[in-house]
């Protein structure tokens, strides 16, 4: 049974586990350090680390670059606090697990003054040195904890504390009594091929849910069980929950995936010799292949791929710009409970009687379930700091900054139209979903270029690329990487950019821009979040934190640096204002402005080069001495550092080159 099953056939049918020598290291979010090779376990799930994970790159499937899926066998994490029962869950009533409150020598809580308040997470608030109680487990504040920083050990914000004998004022029965029906209720979760199955509940009646073709799904049987446990691919789940509900079968898939199982002990011993930091990534073999052009090992190209995007700052904007499942985000509605944690932050901030009152004329394609969706997508959003930031503050002030270049880039602008309907220009924003005067029908125009390396890399599809969406993106050139970044395929919104405009991609291309760097510009996250600091060539820039600096990243060439304030950033900061009182953001002593503001450059603190271009230089080793190898440069070609494997690409193609495999075989193009 594959590991990111095993949870669900331990939580639903009682499997459990017996601890053999080898043990892996449990991950601690910005502590755990590791070695490439190494076995870490994370919420149950275990990986092995390559390409140099730092602290923060948490372990998960979906960051292939860091981690590799791995299975655990049966060890089970050494942390886990030893004074509680190992919860199973199983749905035989007649397991008697026992109370945790046993621990206790004379169980006399009635005598003793309640002083724990019960975590309700999004809800509770709590001052340093309170204890609360969640999940059973009691811990102290510390560091100010926001509503949605829930207790957990290791955590920034909380040490676990003994409950002292009290049972919390929330607890329904205040009896110490060794019964099933005082059990604590457990939560689990696990993804399966895609669908998210998670729940929390008393210990005998805990099931898991997730959203299948539509409906909840719920793992409620043994059989349903044997089921997810034995599916081989997103097809098998489908076909279950379609069964259990009656619902419309789906379409089977044209050629089966290979199953897992057989996976596993091939990939996870050979995967990680082939990207093994022993090879040189100066090493370079260049041979002939005796048509004209010239072979070279993948091996050699990845390892030097890495060691050029092998930086603290590489990894920080990598890390931050991972994305979530789109299945994920599609599924994400107002206040539902499984939304993402940095959805839910944003909710708590945000409503969608605020999005109402801030956007009153908005276009109808930008909804707040849109809105959600699009911070979905991009999980570095409104995310969870575990060192010290205040995080509710920083997704605030991410929202406000974001509200504000709304209204300017498309806010309708017309104080006293009858259209507005009486309200004020800050609240016109988002009023246009498409560049005025533009329309579907167009196939041509001015942000089409379709020769030259923009064309090849990126193919006019007899489209016109206007702007479209919140941040109004344009060109061909950035509708295909946008493309890249949410569905993996470049040729998606190059055939059909009106996604851009009818979808969720309306203001999902707004947060793209905000987490993504513009070398040589930092993002606008690193310069709100404070991960961005001004060095000496960025203070003699009078470049600094602040609203005036994200004028600066969005339109700098044209609104900053003339001595007085433009009319435009007039306007963005009026925005600001009063979107900030508005949201109680308090914004005292922030420089506003941008008047004084030069231009970042490559000395600042964020500079950092993300494209790859020829390098020119020369190798006595080599057929006709080229370098064959390409370097990173500021400015945009058609190779990006973002996209694993565009190296490869930019030697192939400049050089004539073909990549091999580790059998000296011509790797086909594509694979």
């Amino acid at each position: 049974m594959s590991m990111k099953l095993s949870l669900i056939a331990a939580l639903v049918m009682g499997v459990s586990a017996q601890a053999q020598a080898a043990t892996p290291t449990t991950w601690q979010p910005g502590k755990t350090k590791v070695s490439n090779g190494d076995l870490v376990i994370y919420q149950d799930a275990c990986y092995v680390a390559k390409n140099n994970p730092g602290s923060w790159e948490t372990p998960s499937a979906s960051s292939t670059w860091f981690w590799t899926s791995a299975s655990c066998g049966d060890v089970q994490p050494t942390i886990a606090p030893t004074p509680k029962p190992t919860p199973v869950i199983t749905l035989e009533p007649t397991v008697q697990p026992t109370p945790v409150v046993t621990l206790e020598p004379t169980p006399a809580p009635t005598s003793e003054p309640s002083n724990i308040v019960q975590w309700v997470p999004g809800k509770t608030t709590v001052a340093n040195g309170d204890l609360v109680m969640f999940n059973q487990i009691c811990y102290v504040a510390k560091n100010n904890p926001g509503t949605w920083e829930s207790p957990r050990s290791g955590s920034w914000f909380w040490d676990e504390a003994s409950c002292g004998g009290v049972t919390p004022t929330a607890e329904p029965t205040p009896e110490i009594t060794p019964t099933p029906t005082t059990e604590p209720e457990l939560c689990g979760d696990n993804w399966v091929f895609g669908y998210h199955f998670a729940g929390c509940g008393p210990q005998n009646e805990l099931v898991l849910c997730s959203n299948v073709l539509g409906v909840k799904a719920c793992i409620e049987t043994p059989e349903d069980s044997q089921a997810i446990t034995n599916a081989q691919s997103a097809y098998d789940v489908e076909f279950w929950a379609a069964t259990k509900y009656n619902l419309p079968l789906p379409p089977k898939p044209t050629a089966e995936p290979t199953p897992e199982p057989t996976l596993q002990p091939t990939i996870e011993p050979t995967i990680e010799p082939s990207i093994t930091p022993s090879i040189d990534p100066t090493e370079l073999t260049v041979t002939e292949d005796g048509q004209g052009g010239y072979l070279i090992p993948r091996a050699q190209l990845e390892a030097r791929e890495t060691a050029l995007t092998s930086s603290a700052l590489f990894d920080l904007v990598r890390a931050d710009t991972q994305t979530l499942d789109n299945a994920a985000v599609e599924a994400v509605l107002p206040l539902r409970a499984e939304n993402p944690e940095n959805v839910r932050r944003a909710e708590a901030i945000v409503s969608a009687a605020d999005w109402e009152f801030l956007f009153p004329i908005r276009h109808e394609n930008y909804t707040y379930q849109r809105f959600l969706q699009a911070i979905a997508k991009f999980p570095a959003f409104c995310r969870t700091y575990e060192d010290g930031r205040n995080s509710d503050d920083i997704c605030k002030r991410s929202l406000v900054t974001m509200f504000a270049h709304f209204v300017q880039e498309t806010g309708a602008h017309a104080p006293g139209w009858e259209g507005a309907k009486g309200n004020p220009e800050w609240r016109q924003g988002l009023y246009y979903v498409r560049e005025m005067y533009k329309s579907e029908t167009d196939t041509t125009g001015p942000y089409n270029k379709c020769t030259g390396w923009a064309g090849e890399r990126w193919p006019c599809q007899n489209k016109s690329y206007f702007g479209r969406g919140a941040k109004q993106l344009s060109w061909n050139y950035n509708y295909g990487p946008f493309s890249e970044a949410m569905f993996g395929d470049k040729m998606v919104l190059l055939k059909n950019p009106e996604l851009v405009a009818d979808t969720w991609l309306n203001l999902a291309s707004a947060v793209f821009f905000y987490v993504y760097p513009q070398p040589p510009k930092p993002s606008m996250l690193h310069v709100i979040d404070g991960t961005w600091q001004p060095n000496a060539a960025d203070k003699a820039n009078g470049i600094e934190h602040g609203f005036g600096s994200t004028i600066q990243i969005i339109n700098g060439a044209f609104e900053c640096g003339k001595g007085s304030t433009t009319n435009q950033a007039k306007a963005r900061i009026a925005y600001y204002k009063e979107i900030a009182n508005y949201l109680s953001l308090d914004i005292t002593g922030e420089k506003l402005d941008c008047a004084d503001m030069k231009a970042f450059d490559t000395n600042g603190s964020g500079a950092l080069e993300v494209y790859w271009d020829k390098d020119w230089g020369w190798d006595a080793n080599t057929p006709g001495n080229h370098s064959f190898k390409c370097k990173l440069a500021g400015y945009q070609t058609a190779y990006s550092a973002w996209g694993k494997g565009d190296y490869e690409i930019c030697v192939e193609d400049i050089f004539n080159v073909q990549a091999t495999d580790e059998f000296g075989e011509v790797i086909p193009e594509g694979k």
